[in-house]
């Protein structure tokens, strides 16, 4: 074999890698985005977070006739502890305080639970959650205009609807802000009076739309009983995130976005791009190579040299 062949194999067979790894990293790109990402795009089984809440509860005193108003902070501790059936378990706990005095309201005031959750659609799985909950645990991502989604609500103790209100700049992230608004939910007979508890709300949410994080929420809800068409106001309360709060969750949504924007669209879509310009290059280089062979084969016919006889 020649120094020309060996050269001309060797360009061949560069040629087929670039071909190669071009269908490779477009196959990529694209079993990433279908496949690779989807099972990697889920609550993470060493989850742990704890938000904190400022208010303030109004609450009836029978004595007084009036209300009484306590101002409140709460923290609400949550963290993996396992899974089951495929539900991914939170322990959650609820903790109210008097802010002034420090101390921690009555048990009725407060919570602990385990809830079972879907670890990518954040959804309740109500067959393996103990209390049998429904609707989702969290913002569901990419939310937008005209969109809505049922959040549930352990006051209500039932899934509420949260729905689109805006889109805004909040403290520089754009966000969509939900909203909740219910009126005279029945909870049920109030054991001492028979009268029927009555649970009305409204809850603000600003969501960063690509990580589903909520940056801040506002609430206000009023259980009331109905004496005889009356309605009386048992409790106000006004809870809002903490500023410590909303802080963190403002630089995890930065985080998550930034993340979410390269791992899934920018990471992806380059690897295709980069991919199909390879196979396209390859396929000039072999293009132009038949070209340049067929145009020298042409040469080659037409230059074949000529004898003429001699005269005698």
């Amino acid at each position: 074999m020649t120094e020309t062949s060996k050269k001309r194999g060797l360009r061949g067979y560069r040629i087929i890698i670039l071909a190669l790894v071009g269908a490779a990293l477009a196959i990529f790109g694209a079993v990433w985005s279908a496949v690779i990402f989807p099972s990697l795009d889920k609550v993470p089984l060493n989850y742990e977070k704890t938000l904190s809440f400022d208010g303030t509860f109004m609450v009836a005193n029978p004595m007084t006739q009036s209300m009484d108003t306590i101002p409140i902070s709460q923290t609400l501790e949550q963290k993996a502890v396992g899974t089951e059936d495929g539900a991914l378990l939170i322990h959650e706990v609820r903790t109210v305080k008097n802010s002034v005095t420090g101390e921690v309201l009555p048990a009725i005031y407060n919570d602990e639970t385990t809830l079972a959750i879907d670890r990518h659609t954040l959804m309740f799985v109500p067959d393996v959650d103990e209390r049998g909950r429904t609707g989702y645990w969290g913002p569901p991502k990419g939310l937008g205009e005209g969109d809505s989604f049922d959040l549930w609500n352990p006051g209500a103790g039932r899934p509420l609807t949260a729905r689109y209100a805006r889109s805004e700049n909040f403290r520089g992230i754009d966000v969509v802000v939900f909203t909740i608004n219910e009126s005279d939910i029945n909870l049920g007979k109030e054991p001492q009076s028979g009268g029927n508890l009555l649970f009305t709300t409204t809850i603000k949410l600003w969501i960063e739309p690509s990580s589903g994080a909520v940056v801040n929420q506002e609430s206000t809800t009023t259980t009331s009983i109905d004496m005889m068409g009356m309605k009386m106001p048992l409790q106000i309360s006004t809870v809002n995130y903490a500023e410590n709060t909303i802080v963190a969750l403002m630089d995890t949504a930065r985080s998550a976005s930034w993340l979410l924007l390269w791992v899934k669209t920018l990471i992806p879509w380059i690897a295709i791009c980069v991919g199909a310009l390879l196979v396209i290059i390859s396929g000039i280089i072999v293009a132009v190579r038949d070209l340049r062979k067929s145009r020298g084969g042409k040469r080659t016919q037409i230059q074949k040299p000529t004898s003429f006889p001699l005269d005698a």
